[in-house]
């Protein structure tokens, strides 16, 4: 998401202080989603199905 937005109207500091919140938090998301894949793949290569 960046930092400017296309329109003409201003936003309020407590409405962009709640998008950054949320942006963070998704960031966050995102990390452990990406961690989450990784162990699973590792799992997969160390225990294969038989």
């Amino acid at each position: 998401m960046s930092d400017t937005h296309s329109h003409e109207e201003d936003i309020s500091a407590d409405t962009y202080a709640t998008l950054m919140r949320h942006q963070f938090n998704l960031k966050s998301l995102e990390d452990r989603l990406q961690k989450m894949e990784t162990t699973t793949a590792t799992m997969k290569e160390k225990w294969p199905r038989r």
